[in-house]
């Protein structure tokens, strides 16, 4: 009995290490991966996220979607992209494969360090109703949308 006792700790020492050994495998592989695509974790210095692109992001997750904020720096101009998102559901509530996605893009290029970025482009959307990438409509209709389809 006792040395089956040793050998399931054993392997549960081994299977504990192999874990921790992939998790830190793949923590580092997604940081050169940001690295290279030159996303940063945070607003780089003297930059915060604009206000509007904050309340988007809000809105989302308190109707329970999905809210993803990104920080890129292309030529040395920050940029913060937001995608917001949910999958659809027919009547029954179940998943149909279709989904609702807004991504907005705020762009530092041309305005003074330190002030709020602006909008740029109209942004990217994915709906229902037109399933291929167009054109998102304004963030007062994304946010109306948010608020017709929350998830829960």
């Amino acid at each position: 009995m006792g040395s089956m006792i040793r050998a399931v700790r054993a392997w549960a020492r081994t299977w504990l290490s192999t874990r921790a050994q992939r998790a830190a495998e793949v923590a580092r592989v997604e940081a050169q991966r940001a690295q290279y695509l030159g996303m940063v974790p945070e607003p780089p210095a003297g930059y915060e996220v604009p206000t509007v692109g904050r309340r988007l992001v809000e809105h989302a997750r308190a109707h329970g979607w999905f809210a993803l904020e990104v920080w890129t720096v292309q030529d040395g101009w920050p940029l913060y992209v937001v995608t917001v998102g949910r999958p659809a559901e027919d009547s029954e509530g179940r998943r149909i494969g279709l989904r609702w996605e807004y991504r907005r893009m705020w762009s530092s290029l041309f305005v003074p360090h330190g002030q709020e970025l602006v909008l740029c482009g109209p942004g990217a959307a994915w709906t229902p109703e037109a399933p291929e990438v167009h054109e998102a409509p304004s963030l007062g209709e994304v946010m109306a949308v948010i608020e017709a389809h929350p998830v829960g």
